[in-house]
């Protein structure tokens, strides 16, 4: 995936079910919890926002995704926001939540996540079931509590903080339909900061939502900028683009991207825990490079989830052609592939012509991963 398509990515991410969501029904009884439990698909009620914590426009939205993230992968995801724990422990309330709502219980082998946030305290909690503890191992989990979600709720942005922690939760349970078992060498590219080489549950505080934002550089130095120079292959320079996103500071003016990309970049908003985003869709996955001429196409082989990348030499360096993976690729959703390509007529289509296929009427790289996102379609509800 590519940087450049942040902006759509999200946008998408909450466009997945464009259907409004009715208010959920109380047919069932009052959990002892005090929250009523899910009826069933489709009438599941997945937020439940007992602190007024986010933006009344905002649930629909949540509401939605997460019914559609149900309905694809028979995943059961809910929110929950509580201004204290009252006399029970975080841990304890997040065990009696999922009981008393039956999180992933309508589902075959206890298939929910709970995420809930104790507003007073800033501490949040996110309860796997057990038929998901592969899925989302306590590594995995571990760094969404501690490193991602906390970026979020430094930034003050609560409702933009959830719909990335929902993207990643997608991802890693889409990569897990397909075998995929979590890489946790990506994590430690995180903890290098920039400079890379080749029944679980986890609590933890977090900063508070409206907390005014971190501090820190918004510009590289000279010699960081150095770090990240376009080089002598495709694959190299690939890796430093890597090493770029594994770094929190978002400054594209950096020798790798073409000038034009420099500039676009400039102008993209990517916060540090959308780069992880990027980061996690990429690393350690196995890809093929093309080179043809002074243009090169990297695409990957291990993973379905991500687009290709576009690269020109010029002077003798590869550099990244963001602006040609925005012209040529395009995120979808709702469907059994996450990316096409549309690229019509440019340099890189023509070069690269006959490795354009069309498969299941969707257009995309044919030697690449192919494999169609499995849809439980309600199924096992």
């Amino acid at each position: 995936m590519s940087v450049v398509l942040a902006v759509a990515v999200l946008a998408l991410g909450l466009a997945a079910c464009k259907e409004s969501v009715a208010p959920p029904t109380a047919t069932s009884a009052q959990g002892k919890a005090g929250v009523v439990r899910c009826p069933g698909p489709n009438a599941c009620r997945h937020v439940y926002d007992m602190a007024g914590a986010l933006p009344q426009p905002d649930v629909p939205r949540f509401e939605n995704y997460m019914n559609a993230i149900l309905l694809e992968s028979g995943v059961d995801v809910r929110f929950a926001f509580v201004p204290d724990t009252g006399t029970r422990s975080i841990e304890q309330l997040a065990v009696d939540m999922v009981e008393a709502l039956r999180i992933g219980g309508k589902i075959r082998e206890e298939r929910g996540v709970l995420l809930l946030y104790d507003m007073k305290e800033r501490r949040l909690k996110i309860e796997v079931g057990y038929g998901l503890e592969a899925y989302f191992p306590d590594a995995f989990v571990n760094y969404l509590v501690r490193d991602h979600t906390r970026l979020f709720f430094e930034s003050g942005d609560l409702s933009l903080g959830l719909r990335l922690l929902l993207r990643l939760l997608q991802h890693r349970i889409r990569e897990a339909v397909l075998g995929a078992d979590f890489d946790p060498r990506v994590l430690q590219a995180l903890k290098g900061g920039g400079h890379l080489s080749g029944g679980a549950g986890v609590t933890a505080a977090v900063a508070a939502a409206g907390g005014g934002g971190a501090s820190g550089p918004t510009r590289l130095s000279e010699d960081e900028r150095r770090l990240y120079r376009a080089q002598g292959s495709p694959a190299d320079t690939h890796a430093a683009y890597l090493a770029w996103l594994a770094q929190p500071v978002h400054d594209a003016d950096v020798d790798m991207f073409t000038p034009a990309s420099r500039r676009y970049l400039a102008g993209v908003p990517i916060t540090p825990a959308y780069r992880h985003f990027i980061l996690f869709g990429e690393y350690g996955k196995r890809y093929q490079v093309v080179e043809r001429g002074n243009l090169a196409l990297l695409y990957f082989t291990s993973t379905p989830f991500t687009s290709p990348h576009f690269l020109v030499n010029e002077d003798g360096v590869w550099r990244l052609d963001m602006i040609a993976e925005v012209n040529n690729t395009r995120e979808r959703a709702g469907g059994i592939y996450t990316w096409d390509y549309r690229g019509q007529g440019d340099r890189y289509t023509q070069a690269f012509a006959d490795l354009v296929t069309d498969v299941q009427g969707i257009r995309r790289i044919g030697p690449g991963d192919n494999r169609p996102l499995v849809i439980r379609g309600g199924k096992g509800l």
